[in-house]
Formats: C-alpha cells, structure tokens, sequence
C-alpha cells in the first residue's frame, strides 16, 4: 500500500457540519465587511454616511446568526469541532468590535 493510500484511510464517522461551516463562511464575510467599513470611515474622516452605520448593524446582525448557527453545532455528536469553533470566534469577534464600536459612539 503506498503513502497516497493511507492518507485517504478514514477510521471515523466525523463530518465537518453544514452549520458549522456556513459559520465559518459567514464569520470571513463579516470580518471582510467590517474592515471595508473600516476602511469608507476613515476615507470620509469619521463623517461617514447613515448607510454606513447601517450596513454595521447588519453586519452585526449577520454574525449574532452565524454565532448561533456556531453554538448549534455543539450539541451535535461525531463532528469535528473545527468548523464551528472557528466560526463562533470569528463571529463574536466581529460582534464585540461592533457592539463596543457603537457603545463607544453613543458616549
């Protein structure tokens, strides 16, 4: 049996979950989003439109539900746990960047 061979041997049931990877998918998008906000504010100097301020509270709504599509995947048996861990901090990353951005801003 060569090298290749044992490589594709798989002795476990486990499977990546679909929640857990539209987690991860969703938690780039919203990290990608936020530095482009990031990025439209400081071009306009902090005078940033309304529609900016929008599209941060659905970004921010966008990774509370990839969060929660995160946690999902915890109660779930024979999965690897790498989808949804990755995709649970990124997404609470985001969250919290944005939760203190915006209580910041009400100060």
């Amino acid at each position: 049996m060569s090298l290749r061979k044992k490589r594709k041997i798989r002795f476990t049931d486990k499977k990546h979950p679909v929640q857990g990877i539209l987690s991860t998918i969703m938690g780039v998008l919203t990290l990608l989003i936020l530095l482009l906000l990031f990025f439209v504010s400081g071009k306009a100097k902090g005078n940033a439109d309304l529609m900016i301020g929008l599209a941060g509270i659905l970004d921010m709504i966008a990774s509370a539900v990839g969060f929660v599509l995160a946690r999902r995947c915890y109660k779930k048996e024979d999965i690897y746990m790498t989808t949804p861990a990755v995709g649970s901090f990124m997404n609470a990353l985001v969250f919290l960047a944005l939760l203190i951005l915006y209580i910041v801003g009400l100060i």
